[in-house]
């Protein structure tokens, strides 16, 4: 470490210490969109108790990608919602506060049940992964991000108009990538079986439905699981517009179908929550890693 970043740290210690600058919270902010918007969430949830909040985007420069290098991950959030108020912490502050306040999370290395972060106090530096009750993040969720067509590109809008004029339009997303194979975090990957038993719930319980699939890797949908599910009927398509750096134009077409099948990861989940209704249904897989969202949607069926 230089001397002059010794001195800058050594001044900043003792300006905290005498409150001459204002402790922060500080949100590390990576992956996808939907890992942004929970993200973003946990910061404002600081915000509302008076706190000083900032968001670490360094990953974006540092990484910005998925765990397999392969598909990108840029930094979204103000473009899907360009109406949120966001700081972006400083390259000074992330160091600072990361050597010094570094929290690790309730879900980063196992699943904890355990709250007590939300009682912290700045400053501190919010690293790893978290989860939060219910009760708390699905409200802010609803009340915090709405959807418009005004970030589609004509390709999406031409698509948006297509599934509006669907009776019932079911977004079937199909996470592949660095979920294909199990990970801790998330368990194994959905199944073939299980998307099989999914598209026959719907067309059983559904009048005429119309099935978009949506996945990072739209090839592999095609020609392995299309034929494996058999349709009768050609009433389905694979929407391959919008690569990995547009993903959050599928999270906006997910959200304008009226129900969805959803797999490993939070993109149909999270595009069935921007316009969850007591008609939706929502279908998820049977296994313990998912059954954190028991409660979140109005109608959802684990398979």
């Amino acid at each position: 470490m230089s001397i002059i970043r010794r001195w800058q740290r050594s001044c900043y210690k003792r300006m905290l210490k005498a409150r001459l600058v204002t402790p922060k919270v500080v949100v590390l902010m990576d992956g996808g969109i939907c890992s942004q918007m929970l993200q973003y969430l946990l910061g404002e949830f600081f915000r509302k108790r008076g706190c000083k909040v900032v968001y670490d985007l360094s990953f974006y420069k540092e990484w910005g990608s998925d765990m397999d290098y392969k598909f990108a991950r840029n930094f979204d959030l103000l473009k899907v919602f360009p109406y949120l108020g966001l700081t972006i912490a400083t390259e000074f502050e992330i160091s600072y506060y990361k050597r010094h306040f570094y929290y690790v999370g309730n879900n980063t290395s196992e699943w904890i049940d355990d709250f007590s972060f939300l009682e912290k106090n700045p400053p501190i530096y919010l690293g790893g992964y978290y989860h939060l009750p219910i009760n708390i993040w699905v409200p802010a969720f609803m009340s915090t991000y709405r959807i418009s067509s005004e970030i589609f590109d004509e390709g999406s809008k031409m698509l948006m108009s297509e599934i509006k004029q669907n009776i019932n339009p079911v977004a079937v997303h199909v996470r592949r990538g660095d979920l294909s194979v199990e990970v801790r975090a998330y368990g194994k990957p959905a199944s073939l079986s299980y998307f099989k038993r999914a598209v026959d719930y719907m067309e059983k319980e559904t009048v005429m439905p119309f099935f978009y699939f949506f996945s990072d890797e739209p090839e592999w949908v095609a020609s392995e699981l299309i034929p494996y599910l058999e349709f009768a009927n050609e009433n389905y398509k694979v929407v391959d517009i919008n690569g990995s750096d547009k993903g959050y134009m599928d999270l906006f077409l997910i959200a304008y179908c009226k129900h969805q099948i959803t797999s490993k990861g939070t993109l149909g989940k999270y595009g069935a929550l921007l316009r969850d209704s007591a008609d939706k249904i929502v279908i998820l897989c049977d296994d313990k890693v998912e059954y954190q969202w028991k409660g979140v949607f109005h109608n959802s069926v684990f398979l």
